[in-house]
């Protein structure tokens, strides 16, 4: 009957029977219409509520298909200057995908580009960044300047003497700060290790009493009269990583061409490894006496 009406109320006619018909007639033609239409709908979203109370299968899968849609097109808008970040569950995780803001973004891109990583993976990094520096009330930047400096965002790097992950920190010596997880596995997980080392570098810039006096007792030379460098390269680092957060990340990539053209021409810009025994210096590694 519905199917019926449906057509019947849909019929065109003849355009002469239309032009005789009274407008009252056309009226009512164009009311039973809009209504049987109502009714198609409603008899199919009857149906679709049926199936999705009678399938848990398929009440999963519209919910995970509705997430999924959500972190793609959801809405990813943060402040720039907060620059808030959001995943499935609210968390970073090396297998979902990460939606940073404007800021987040415009900082994976240019550490992507500069480091030759790629994208998806830098995002994950970015993230775990500013969910730690947010914890330790750390700019996030500076975590990544020092991530960068210490590892050019390699989650496997490690060095001589056993120096791990993203901030090469050192299970043996740090394993209490992974809590239940295995140090030497946590010093390879991205998110495990950002989060250690974002806590020890805390701590020593409290000690320090400031950035750079931080940044010294983190390359472990607290008792030495020079860093070989150490501190000016993560602050000019983090110069460039500030620049690259504005939008200026054509900007921020040519400064750093210079730089590693010329790595010896400034101190901001001379390598940590000129301090005596090589990269694996580090506080987390060689902790400096209190």
């Amino acid at each position: 009957m519905i199917g019926l009406n449906f057509v019947s109320a849909l019929e065109p006619g003849r355009p002469r029977d239309r032009a005789q018909m009274p407008r009252a007639a056309r009226v009512r033609s164009l009311a039973v219409a809009a209504r049987t239409a109502l009714q198609v709908i409603g008899f199919l979203s009857l149906l679709a509520i049926s199936a999705l109370v009678v399938s848990p299968a398929l009440r999963a899968t519209v919910g995970e298909a509705g997430s999924d849609l959500w972190a793609y097109f959801g809405d990813s808008s943060a402040d720039p200057a907060g620059d808030e970040l959001a995943t499935r569950q609210g968390e970073p995780r090396v297998e979902r995908p990460v939606v940073l803001g404007p800021t987040g973004g415009n900082v994976a891109t240019y550490l992507a580009r500069r480091y030759h990583v790629a994208e998806g993976a830098v995002r994950v990094v970015v993230a775990a960044a500013q969910s730690a520096g947010k914890e330790r009330q750390i700019d996030p930047l500076l975590i990544l300047s020092v991530v960068a400096v210490e590892s050019s965002l390699n989650p496997y790097a490690q060095s001589p003497v056993g120096a791990t992950g993203l901030m090469q920190v050192m299970p043996g010596l740090h394993s209490a700060k992974f809590l239940n997880q295995d140090a030497n596995r946590g010093a390879l997980d991205p998110i495990a290790n950002i989060q250690v080392g974002t806590e020890i570098l805390g701590d020593l810039i409290r000690r320090g009493g400031s950035v750079e006096r931080g940044l010294q007792l983190y390359v472990g030379a607290g008792n030495a009269s020079d860093d070989g460098g150490y501190a000016a390269r993560v602050l000019a680092e983090l110069t460039r990583l500030r620049l690259a957060a504005g939008g200026e990340i054509s900007a921020a990539l040519a400064q750093a061409l210079r730089a590693d053209a010329h790595p010896g021409g400034e101190p901001a810009e001379r390598d940590a490894n000129s301090l005596p025994g090589g990269p694996g210096q580090v506080a987390l590694r060689r902790p400096d006496p209190a």
